[in-house]
């Protein structure tokens, strides 16, 4: 259920740095999908004619050139090249995330967990303990307006440096096998056929 900006008193100060994480992380998803649609639609032959989970053949652009021979008569040569491997690749990640907030710790709570170790550890300064302590808080600068009334200013700065992701293992692969398909061959003159 959606909260109106009003309703959003206090939190709990994982929900509030929990949030922009998993907002990142699905954007990351979505990025990801996208790269392998452009994949499968640009690189690839109508899957539709291939098998459930077969991508079909690669999508090949052919063209033709000509070059002199070693007695130095103009040849005709046709080359096919995977169109993958001459287009780049759509490709983004995140390399780092910055976020800001202007958070005001509201309640602090303090429960009790039960742990595998004996309560007598935690007694004698061992590290972990079985009290958790959990922050509750409120996002933004609370301001009175004109009229009297409060109003919460929801305030988040994000920084976001995106690039071009490295190459997959697996595509690096196919780039591989795309470099041994290019395939060039003399085009065969009708006179000498």
């Amino acid at each position: 259920m959606a909260r109106q900006i009003s309703e959003l008193h206090s939190l709990p100060f994982q929900k509030i740095i929990g949030a922009p994480l998993l907002a990142l992380v699905q954007g990351q998803a979505q990025a990801a999908q996208a790269t392998a649609e452009f994949i499968e639609k640009i690189g690839f032959e109508s899957a539709e004619t291939a098998g459930q989970g077969d991508l079909g053949g690669l999508r090949m652009v052919t063209f033709s050139y000509q070059k002199p021979d070693d007695q130095g008569n103009l040849q005709s040569y046709i080359v096919e090249v995977p169109l993958l491997s001459l287009i780049p690749i759509p490709s983004i990640e995140i390399k780092n995330a910055e976020m800001e907030f202007n958070i005001k710790i509201t309640d602090i709570q303090t429960e009790t967990t039960s742990l595998a170790l004996s309560s007598s550890d935690a007694e004698e300064g061992n590290w972990l303990s079985n009290e958790r302590v959990e922050f509750r808080a409120a996002m933004g600068k609370m301001q009175s307006n004109t009229s009297g009334q409060t109003e919460t200013d929801i305030q988040m700065k994000v920084k976001i440096n995106a690039q071009q992701a490295d190459i997959p293992t697996g595509l690096a692969h196919i780039f591989r096998l795309m470099d041994q398909s290019i395939n060039s061959k003399k085009e065969i003159d009708e006179q000498e056929g």
